[in-house]
């Protein structure tokens, strides 16, 4: 599911006075493009999510993996066209050890962005290290791997079981050299604004709420990519940012809102894209199965959980909310990849039925004998008054809230609203202290990494160490069939294991998934040519697994993409009300900071 600044002072500018941080210059590469030509090219994309860290060991929104995509390449890359395996900074592997290991060899003269070499010492310690201190952006795909250094190009990664996703190595790979000290103490608390990586772009600033910039990385090693920087903009509104689309203030807008989609495709200079990469949405319970905090105890008896379900029309909330711009939902999704999802018959799902919920309910004995509407414990001891948990961070949470309230008061069940945003709210179920909320995810193309999501072990029981269960959900059974699919080679048998895992996921009403989102996109075509759909022809063109669209993107002789690349009156205005601008000369100076537009990644 799912943190914060930008003081500047550049070769050539000094912005004092700005609420906000800025990244110190690596040995030069950010002073390179702050001091580049007039003719800078910027691409300004717009979204309604702020980072919660560029932290990578510790942060989970989509806004982020979008940072970390560009910033860290790792070992194997995903095709554009099919998430097919692919050269990174490995150029080849070959397998050994009966499958259990890879030896990768490296591209030559590999650098990171301030100019220090990048070798196998750096891929061993990411991995290694991930590995001893459970990353959790990581230890899904390194908690079986040991890599040992064979010369500096040469790294051997070996697994103690059989690993159905090798050779996929697409874990983002750190230079050591930066991480190494950090990793000697809480590696999690680091603010990771070095702007030091080996994707097309490094981060530069981060102005908390407001935007990010990211700026091309010379050393990267299929060649500098030609958009100098790229520059992402935080709408708290959605009608805002298309209207920023519309005025050219913006050259692309990521979750655009239903409601203007159609009409955005019928707009003269831009285009309007649906794409699908089995993200979705869903309503979550608070299961206390051993996390941290305070949940209703009527969320732990199965026949609350599903008489809840019942209660939901999703077809309403498919057809008034999203406008139909999506595929209603049944299990959860754990890959753009439709194959790992089961089918479950109509007659074993748990449809939209109040009158079957309230009978449900009453046979358990939940019932309201004081007659003010709202059932009680079966002990007479507390209504089934629960804590709705909204986020303020997307366009659809108040009316998906107002619909699902509504049909939870027409079985009895009475709720207390509180809107927070995604930080806060991640700290609001990492302490467990909710009962329900929505919010949605947008898996890896392989779904180990969702699937491990729920597994006793992600369970948040410190809050300095918070997991990814945001249910509060165990099954013993369930981790011994996530064990099984994570090192079965045969995959029929390994799609098999799956299936069980959802359908016991869905059996238990963990999750009412509402539906599977649509990325709903827009970029204008009169300054850059290269969007890159990821899958072709269904995918988005930006925050995608890997998001190549950056790096393909050419700027239109003549368009809009050179001095301001379209950064428009809208950026200069949120610069000047942020602060004084004085011209002068100086270094870059820095200062600390510490799902999803409507998904966590």
């Amino acid at each position: 599911m799912a943190q914060r600044g930008l003081a500047t002072v550049v070769a050539g500018l000094v912005v004092a006075g700005i609420g906000g941080l800025s990244l110190a210059a690596v040995a030069g590469a950010g002073l390179a493009s702050a001091s580049a030509s007039d003719e800078q090219v910027t691409l300004t994309v717009g979204l309604i999510q702020d980072l919660d860290t560029p932290n990578v060991t510790a942060g989970f929104l989509v806004s982020s993996y979008e940072v970390w995509n560009l910033q860290y390449a790792a070992l194997t890359d995903k095709a554009a066209a099919d998430f097919a395996t692919v050269p990174g900074l490995a150029e080849s592997w070959e397998v050994g050890d009966g499958g259990l290991s890879y030896t990768y060899t490296l591209r030559e003269d590999l650098k990171w962005s301030d100019g220090e070499p990048l070798t196998a010492d750096d891929v061993a310690f990411t991995i290694n290290t991930s590995r001893d201190q459970e990353w959790i952006n990581h230890f899904s795909s390194t908690a079986n791997l040991d890599a040992t250094v064979i010369d500096d190009r040469t790294v051997k990664i070996t697994s103690a079981v059989p690993d159905p996703k090798l050779p996929l190595m697409d874990v983002y790979i750190l230079p050591e050299h930066i991480w190494g000290p950090v990793a000697e103490g809480d590696i999690t608390t680091y603010d990771a604004l070095d702007g030091v990586g080996s994707g097309p772009f490094t981060l530069e600033e981060w102005k908390s709420g407001q935007s990010w910039t990211m700026v091309a990385n010379p050393n990267y090693y299929k060649g500098v990519p030609a958009i100098d920087q790229v520059v992402f903009r935080v709408f708290t509104n959605g009608d805002a940012m298309v209207a920023a689309l519309q005025k050219g203030e913006i050259d692309a807008a990521h979750s655009v809102p239903s409601s203007s989609f159609e009409s955005l495709g019928d707009t003269e200079g831009i285009e309007a894209v649906f794409g699908q990469q089995g993200g979705f949405t869903e309503l979550a319970m608070n299961g206390m199965a051993g996390g941290l905090g305070d949940g209703h105890p009527a969320l732990q008896d199965i026949e609350v959980r599903h008489a809840i379900h019942r209660a939901i029309d999703k077809q309403a909330l498919f057809d008034r909310v999203i406008l139909g711009l999506g595929t209603p939902g049944v299990t959860l999704s754990v890959s753009p990849d439709p194959v790992w999802q089961p089918e479950i018959p109509v007659d074993e799902q748990y449809t939209y039925d109040p009158a079957a919920a309230n009978a449900a309910l009453d046979a358990a004995g939940y019932l309201d004998t004081d007659g003010n509407g709202i059932r009680e414990m079966p002990d007479g001891s507390q209504d089934l008054t629960f804590r709705y948990a909204e986020r303020s961070e997307s366009d659809i949470a108040a009316p998906i809230r107002e619909l699902i309230t509504g049909f939870l008061e027409e079985v009895g069940i009475a709720t207390t609203v509180d809107v927070f945003d995604d930080t806060q709210l991640t700290e609001v179920i990492a302490s467990g202290e909710y009962d329900l909320f929505v919010w949605g995810w947008t898996p890896f193309t392989d779904p180990d990494s969702m699937l491990s999501y729920f597994t006793c072990a992600q369970l948040t029981t410190d809050i300095e160490a918070i997991g990814y269960n945001d249910a509060n959900w165990c099954s013993p059974e369930y981790d011994e069939l996530y064990a099984q699919q994570n090192s079965e080679l045969d995959r029929a048998t390994r799609v098999d294991l799956v299936h069980q895992m959802l359908r016991l996921f869905y059996d238990e009403s963990t999750y009412v998934v509402l539906f599977e989102d649509a990325d709903l996109q827009a970029y204008r075509t009169d300054r850059f040519t290269g969007w890159t759909r990821q899958p072709a022809e269904i995918g988005p063109v930006i925050f995608s697994n890997s998001s190549p669209t950056y790096f393909l993107l050419q700027p239109i002789e003549g368009g809009a993409g050179g001095d301001d690349g379209g950064m428009g009156a809208g950026v200069l205005i949120a610069l000047i009300g942020g602060g004084v601008v004085i011209l002068g000369v100086g270094a870059s100076l820095l200062l600390r900071s510490k799902k999803n537009q409507d998904e966590r990644d």
